[in-house]
């Protein structure tokens, strides 16, 4: 479509732009609310990685670069954010370095503790379990260092 370049492919193009961005913003405003609705359920906060820059500092196969590139990723990201502001769910921000290859368990970082892409098996203390699982617990983890602690006043204290 792109290359005839006629008046009613370009149309036909902006059609199907427009069907996709909504289509995406209608899956990313789903999952955000289910994702702020369980947290908010069970009276946790949630935790995300930075995922500024995703397409640039990471690499998948040529098949998946088109579906990879399109997704909104930081629209996501807001549209958890105001959800969790509005339901008054805390929400923290992770730096994504090392989350896949670190050790839940030791906190152990080597590139061999992830032989293949959806496995995880560290060579320190040999935890074994679900790549994703791993850097979930990883994240989840950072997040609970990184919440600040409040301190109530004693009663009778003013």
């Amino acid at each position: 479509m792109q290359g005839v370049g006629t008046k009613s492919a370009k149309k036909h193009l902006k059609r199907v732009s427009k069907n996709e961005s909504r289509f995406k913003a209608d899956e990313n405003h789903r999952i955000s609310k289910a994702v702020v609705s369980l947290a908010k359920g069970t009276g946790r906060g949630i935790a995300l990685e930075e995922l500024t820059h995703i397409n640039v500092r990471s690499t998948v196969r040529k098949a998946q670069r088109d579906s990879r590139s399109k997704w909104a990723f930081s629209q996501l990201r807001q549209f958890i954010a105001y959800k969790a502001r509005l339901a008054g769910v805390p929400l923290v921000i992770i730096d994504p370095k090392n989350t896949s290859r670190q050790c839940n368990v030791c906190g152990h970082i080597d590139e061999k503790n992830r032989p293949t892409r959806s496995e995880f098996c560290c060579v320190s203390c040999g935890h074994s379990e679900n790549a994703d699982l791993n850097a979930a617990k990883n994240i989840r983890n950072r997040a609970a260092i990184i919440q600040p602690m409040v301190v109530r006043p004693a009663e009778g204290s003013a």
